[in-house]
Parts: structure tokens; sequence; C-alpha cells
């Protein structure tokens, strides 16, 4: 892949990787150059945030398929929103992720179109199991589905497991320039980790707790804490905007 921001680079490289990939990972059109008549050995290609042109003027995505040839399949992620329009060139495949869940849909969609086929991505930490399509976090029995940015934080806190997560580095691995209620969530990260370690009881109930260190950041720490076996399923709990609601059957 050929990321051109970080939050692009980080993203294709854990769905990679979820999926059993370990991806060659190129940060300009400079390194996937290097590579020669290699480059249309490629079983496919992701360039993500692409702008129209690179430092030297070069037309990033014409560039790439010239690179590559025809036969590799080419797919654009736009998760920027000042990245190259998706219009040119007609031969590389476009779609425009706003988070994490997104993404994954789009990389599996263009893994199926040349034969590979993955079951939907699951990603599991403990007692946790987080399903990035459908936004929902399982445990204990319980499911609850979160909105995107909930997620995507939580998904991060996860990833990070241990480490000290400043609200920086959170709003870096978040849409940029997003709007209505997104934006706002975006701008109160405190209160949306209020709310997951509520939600997602990460209070050393279940394996993992959620700590708030002021002016620091957030870690969430992995405990000796573990759920018992669950004894009810498929109950899922919508989190939004601090209210639990299930919904009517």
């Amino acid at each position: 892949m050929l990321a051109y921001t970080v939050r692009a680079r980080e993203y294709a490289r854990r769905v990679f990787r979820s999926v059993g990939y370990a991806p060659l990972v190129f940060v300009s059109l400079d390194e996937l150059v290097e590579l020669g008549p290699d480059a249309s050995m490629l079983e496919m290609l992701l360039v993500g945030d692409a702008p129209a042109e690179d430092s030297l003027g070069r037309p990033v995505l014409q560039t790439v398929r010239q690179l590559i040839g025809q036969q590799v399949p080419l797919l654009h992620a736009r998760l920027a929103r000042d990245a190259a329009p998706s219009a040119p060139p007609t031969d590389v495949a476009t779609a425009s992720p706003r988070y994490f869940g997104d993404l994954c849909i789009a990389i599996l969609s263009l893994l199926g179109a040349i034969g590979i086929d993955k079951a939907p991505l699951q990603l599991t930490w403990g007692d946790y199991t987080l399903d990035p399509a459908r936004r929902i976090v399982a445990f204990d029995g319980r499911q609850v589905r979160l909105d995107p940015v909930a997620f995507d934080i939580a998904l991060e806190l996860f990833f990070r497991a241990g480490q000290l997560v400043n609200k920086r580095t959170l709003t870096l691995m978040l849409p940029p320039n997003e709007q209505g209620m997104e934006r706002r969530r975006i701008e109160n990260i405190g209160s949306v980790i209020k709310e997951l370690r509520s939600s997602l009881r990460l209070r050393d109930l279940h394996g993992w707790r959620l700590e708030t260190h002021p002016h620091l950041g957030y870690r969430l720490v992995q405990t000796e804490n573990r759920s018992p076996e669950p004894s009810t399923t498929g109950t899922v709990i919508h989190w939004l905007s601090e209210q639990v609601f299930t919904p009517a059957v």
C-alpha cells in the first residue's frame, strides 16, 4: 500500500494484518518506483489519501497505474476530504471511507473482487470482540452498538493497549473536517471516554480498565479480572450520547 497520511497508513495496515497479510508499505511514489518491474507483480495495491499531484508535480494515481501496469487491482481510499478527487483515472477503483469500519468493507470488497473471500472482520482483545463493519462491541453476553466516533476511539485504545494516548493522537485518527454531530463528538473526546468506560464496563470488570490521566491522556490497561461465562446472548444495546436503549422487538 501507498499511504499519504498516518491515518490511512495505520488503518490500512491494521485491516490487512487482521485478515492475514503483512503488506508492503510505501510512503512515496519514489519508493514504488524503486521496485522497478517488480511493481507489476503486486497482488493488489491500495493508495490512501493520495493528493492529485505529489511534490514533484507528478499525477499520483496515473503514475501509480503506469508503474504497476493494468493487471494489478488498484484501490484509492479517500479518508481525507482533501485527497485527490475520485473521478480520474477511470481504471482505479475508489472508495471514500470515513471510519475504520468503512475501510474494512472497502478492502474486503476489493479482495473479494480478485477472488480472495474473507469473513467480516472481528478483532478480539481478551473478553472483548469488536466488529468494525457493524460498530458493535461484544463482551459478557452483551452486544453494544456505538456511534462511529466512539467506536473508532475504542478501537484506537485497544490497538494501543497499555500506552498513554493523548487527545491529539486520538483526534488524528478520526476524520478531519467532520460535520454535525460527529464533529461535536470529536471535539469532546473526554465525554466520549466517559461513555465508553460506562457502556463497555471498562472498570476492571471484564479484564480491562480505562484510565484518565488529567492533562496527559488515556490508557486502556489489561487487568486480571475476567468475565464469568455469559448467561445471555443476543441483546444489542445502542449507546449514543449517554443514552442506552434496547430496540423494540
